[in-house]
């Protein structure tokens, strides 16, 4: 090996430390985490094993058994209820989350499933008829903006939420 190239790479790494610019090279966002939205069963009344919930001034108390999760929707989108006009958000359930709702829903007409995301409780309704077909609509979300950032939230696939009126009616015959 020559004498000079030793000498050679010693200058040119001296010169690249004194001469060296730091580079703040922007970082990409970290990814958002996932809101986490859960279907249980409410009641009333406190009991042993409920966590309590409150929303507008009424306590919910949630049972420890998650009837559906954030993994168990495929997909959401905010829109419009078309009869009402009102703010929803629609979610299109997993087979997994589909058969588990409809097995809830079948025996638990009358009793109530409180929706969370975050622990914080969405809405609070009584089954009124077993939910079957693994679709479904939240309302009681307080404005299209509101509906907007829980599917953002929730990170998942948008789907289109627009109905036509004759599309919501057909749904609902047996």
């Amino acid at each position: 090996m020559l004498p000079i190239i030793p000498a050679l790479a010693a200058a040119v790494a001296a010169l690249t430390t004194a001469f060296s610019i730091p580079l703040d090279v922007p970082q990409p966002p970290a990814p958002p985490v996932a809101a986490a939205i859960e279907f249980r069963q409410a009641e009333m009344e406190p009991g042993p094993g409920l966590t309590p919930v409150e929303k507008d001034g009424f306590t919910h108390y949630l049972l420890p058994d998650v009837i559906v999760s954030t993994s168990d929707i495929a997909s959401a989108a905010q829109g419009f209820d078309p009869v009402w006009g009102q703010p929803i958000v629609s979610l299109v359930l997993t087979d997994a989350g589909r058969d588990r709702l409809a097995a809830f829903t079948r025996t638990h007409v009358g009793k109530t499933l409180a929706i969370t995301v975050d622990g914080a409780l969405l809405v609070a309704p009584v089954i009124r008829e077993p939910i079957m077909g693994g679709t479904l609509q939240i309302a009681g979300v307080r404005s299209f903006v509101e509906a907007q950032d829980l599917v953002r939230k929730l990170g998942l696939p948008a789907v289109s939420a627009t109905r036509s009126l004759a599309e919501a009616l057909e749904a609902r015959l047996p």
